[in-house]
């Protein structure tokens, strides 16, 4: 039984939109869009999407 749940599939590096982004860099469509409207990166914020991004290359 898997500790956490699975991590969604690269996607393709030639998109250019809010989703690309925010899986490249570790955050939830919500999250980036967010950080968009506030231009607050809180260090909670930076923390999650350091551990998404940092998940993804050790598993």
């Amino acid at each position: 039984m898997p500790v956490f749940r699975c991590l969604p599939d690269a996607l393709d590096p030639d998109r250019d939109d809010d989703a690309y982004w925010a899986w490249e860099n570790g955050a939830t469509i919500a999250e980036f869009h967010e950080w968009k409207r506030t231009d607050v990166l809180t260090v909670s914020m930076r923390v999650k999407w350091w551990w998404r991004r940092t998940r993804r290359v050790l598993r």
